[in-house]
């Protein structure tokens, strides 16, 4: 995944639009999810964490209607250490801000889920820091 790429999926999270707005995060939380599966057991790699990570996107993924745009954005080898999965946690917070920003605009989706998917996006990105600490 080019750095571009993910500039991208961070500008759509800023997105006025609502539900281009959930696409993006839709799209972030699938992106993160497939990233630590292809690198739980790298070496220098935490497992729980990847593991830990990834079930918090697929549980936040599912409480988001699904997307009525976008398109999945498939995963490079992130570069090593932990710098290399920073723009990736990064992602995640701004996922939770989106959620949470979200949460008290969007009229036909439960205001509860959008919180608790901002907060499982938040635990997302604190386990994504962990997976390569050293």
């Amino acid at each position: 995944m080019s750095a571009s790429a993910l500039v991208d999926l961070d500008s759509r999270l800023d997105s006025g639009d609502a539900s281009a707005a959930l696409a993006a995060v839709w799209d972030v939380l699938d992106l993160v999810t497939e990233l630590c599966d292809r690198i739980t057991f790298d070496e220098g790699c935490d497992e729980l964490q990847a593991m830990i990570a990834a079930q918090k996107c697929m549980e936040a993924r599912g409480l988001l209607p699904l997307p009525t745009s976008g398109e999945p954005v498939a995963p490079s080898t992130p570069a090593p250490g932990a710098a290399g999965l920073a723009p990736y946690a990064h992602l995640l917070e701004r996922v939770s801000e989106t959620l949470t920003r979200l949460s008290a605009d969007i009229l036909d989706v439960d205001p509860t889920s959008l919180r608790r998917a901002a907060e499982l996006s938040a635990g997302a990105a604190a386990a994504t820091t962990r997976i390569r600490e050293a």
